[in-house]
């Protein structure tokens, strides 16, 4: 009996000698915090700032623009999009910035990276080679192993969104020389047009923390020169707009991790995005930024993790066993 306790302990020690570095020792944020890019130091950088618009930290120290940054399911790392090695492409980092590294070997035009909720995974809109120019969504493990192609897309569409069962991807695409969303079952590789009985021109589709709903940005007729954030539930019924229509980014918005408002980007009077809140049954803003323009945030809060143990978001192995005589 002994003998095979040894055994498992120094299993499990072997396990965390070759787990990769980051997913050992990365650390999630103990409070609320928003990611998101913004070039108020002369380029593009990450930060991170509170719910509340407050404590704003510049994360990157490069030259490059750090863009499209996303939590990572379990918060300890950020995925994001810069150009330090030439063309835009994925990067990872800690959750306070450290450990930059590239998620692909070989580069390539790869933007707008969503995660899966098991945080194995990632989805983006990427360039095929110029031999053959077209746009497409792919998926790859965030080691940047397993590529591939899910759907077709056109360079203005892309936008991907993985639901949190895992089973789904929502995307932009061109429909008709519109844009539409389109939902991608990952299980039979079947797509379908997300409110094909409504107008187009709809953009970044994003869902809810439970799964039930989609919120995005529409260039609906009838709200004048601006556009509007809307919600709707996943079978297509209680379409609702939120807030009023006003120049809001084609960027995605996020959802709060309590589903209760979305953090989004809207151009100012002065021309700059910034970055604002919106409660999503009253449809109040509350502004969070000020400087420079501010845009692509990522919400995540600690407190609505995961409550039962699942494999893929631990990163240590608690090793204290009793020893029986």
């Amino acid at each position: 009996m002994k003998n095979i306790r040894l055994f498992v302990f120094f299993s499990l020690g072997l396990g965390l000698v070759l787990s990769p570095v980051p997913q050992i020792w990365a650390q999630a944020p103990t409070t609320a915090k928003i990611a998101f890019a913004s070039n108020r130091d002369g380029n593009w950088e990450i930060y991170l700032m509170n719910p509340d618009g407050s404590q704003q930290k510049r994360l990157t120290q490069n030259s490059a623009r750090d863009l499209s940054p996303v939590w990572s399911p379990n918060g300890e790392q950020i995925l994001f999009v810069s150009d330090r090695d030439g063309g835009h492409d994925l990067y990872v980092m800690d959750a306070d910035g450290s450990q930059v590294q590239r998620v692909f070997k070989e580069s390539a035009l790869r933007i707008e990276p969503t995660w899966s909720p098991d945080g194995e995974k990632i989805a983006f809109h990427t360039k095929k080679p110029q031999w053959k120019p077209e746009w497409n969504i792919q998926t790859a493990t965030i080691h940047g192993t397993d590529v591939e192609e899910v759907a077709v897309v056109v360079q203005q569409g892309g936008n991907p969104s993985w639901s949190p069962d895992g089973n789904e991807i929502a995307f932009v695409d061109d429909i008709d020389d519109t844009r539409r969303i389109r939902i991608l079952t990952l299980s039979s590789n079947r797509v379908r047009t997300f409110l094909s009985h409504e107008t187009p021109w709809m953009y970044a589709p994003a869902w809810s923390p439970s799964g039930d709903r989609l919120a995005f940005t529409w260039l609906k007729w009838g709200l004048g020169n601006g556009n509007a954030l809307f919600v709707v539930d996943r079978d297509e019924r209680g379409l609702k707009q939120i807030g009023k229509p006003s120049r809001v980014s084609l960027g995605p918005a996020a959802w709060s991790p309590e589903g209760d408002r979305l953090v989004y980007s809207e151009r100012a009077d002065d021309d700059n995005l910034q970055i604002l809140t919106v409660d999503v049954r009253t449809g109040t803003k509350k502004q969070l930024t000020h400087q420079g323009s501010n845009m692509t945030a990522a919400w995540f809060n600690p407190n609505n993790l995961p409550v039962a143990p699942q494999h893929h978001l631990l990163t240590t192995v608690w090793g204290k066993m009793k020893v029986r005589d």
